[in-house]
């Protein structure tokens, strides 16, 4: 089977994502930045951010958000993916590597309930 590279990464995704507007707030190294989420699924995200310069793949970001009708503070570590200049933003796909049993249960619930 061959796989065509130049699919968009929404379509080489293993698992699903729903649209989904909130905010994010973004973590690398010691800088820390405000985006919005575009979509999220139980295994990561895509944040809409300012466009003040790539972030290269594999780069450990941390994030931290509430999702919509919650009240619950999400914490969750993740790698960048892929990370694409979009008009005057960057869209930064990122790939959770760590999120607490809890937080994961609430990401998946979330999803069945807003997909």
């Amino acid at each position: 089977m061959v796989v065509d590279r130049r699919q968009v990464s929404r379509e080489r995704r293993a698992s699903g994502r729903i649209k989904a507007v909130f905010a994010v707030r973004k973590t690398v190294g010691t800088r820390v930045q405000l985006g919005q989420a575009e979509d999220i699924g139980p295994t990561g995200m895509t944040v809409r951010r300012p466009k003040d310069g790539a972030l290269p793949a594999n780069t450990p970001v941390s994030l931290t958000f509430e999702l919509p009708g919650t009240a619950e503070p999400i914490a969750a570590d993740g790698v960048v993916v892929n990370d694409v200049r979009a008009g005057t933003f960057r869209r930064t796909g990122v790939r959770f590597i760590g999120l607490r049993p809890e937080h994961q249960r609430l990401i998946a619930s979330y999803c069945r309930r807003a997909g």
